[in-house]
């Protein structure tokens, strides 16, 4: 019984951690719980050390141009990754992040503004969704707060990732841009097949 209840326990930690909404998560690591294009907050350093401001207003345009073509949800979900990486390699140079490795994680670079580590990737990525879905490029998602996948006691590193729902199916979907080197499209794959699966995915090649 005992493997039960630690997947068990497991899984119940990556799916809530007390935040239920965006804006849970957000208040955790002391975010803005509404996110502006003019002064949006971008985390890094590892673990949110450092926060930084940046006007999303210039290359805003090129992520709305990423959605205008969307007719379903498979669309929308590549248009999130695209926009994801477009807004990367544009803030890369302003936030001194541009050179940010894809599946790292050193403890060497914690504090260190050039990298960040799944929580800055997470919160980031959230924060891009919820714009996004503010602007009313969603046609056919939901954002949902972050989720995590391990625990420590089942033998795996947590790591977090940002998450969205497809509102008809309510399937989720994770929106990982960890894996990938800054300025690549974010890796989008299903909720289960990401929490259950391990190491990085064949999708962040």
């Amino acid at each position: 019984m005992l493997p039960v209840s630690v997947a068990a326990l497991a899984l119940a930690g990556c799916v809530s951690w007390g935040w239920f909404e965006p804006e849970d998560f957000f208040a955790h690591y002391d975010l803005p719980q509404q996110p502006q294009l003019a002064d949006a907050t971008f985390c890094h350093a590892y673990s949110c050390q450092t926060r930084s401001q940046v006007d999303l207003r210039q290359v805003w345009p090129a992520v709305r141009a990423e959605f205008a073509t969307v007719q379903t949800p498979a669309q929308e979900r590549y248009a999130m990754a695209q926009a994801v990486g477009l807004v990367e390699t544009a803030v890369g140079p302003v936030l001194g992040t541009a050179d940010d490795p894809g599946g790292v994680l050193n403890s060497a670079w914690s504090g260190n503004p050039a990298y960040q580590d799944c929580i800055d990737e997470a919160a980031n990525t959230t924060m891009l969704l919820v714009l996004m879905k503010q602007d009313g490029l969603f046609r056919f998602h939901d954002v949902d707060s972050p989720s995590i996948r391990g625990a420590f006691i089942d033998g795996r590193w947590q790591h977090y990732t940002a998450v969205v729902e497809e509102t008809a199916s309510e399937e989720r979907y994770v929106v990982d841009s960890w894996f990938r080197v800054n300025g690549r499209p974010a890796v989008v794959m299903p909720f289960q097949d990401w929490y259950t699966g391990y190491g990085i995915p064949p999708e962040a090649a």
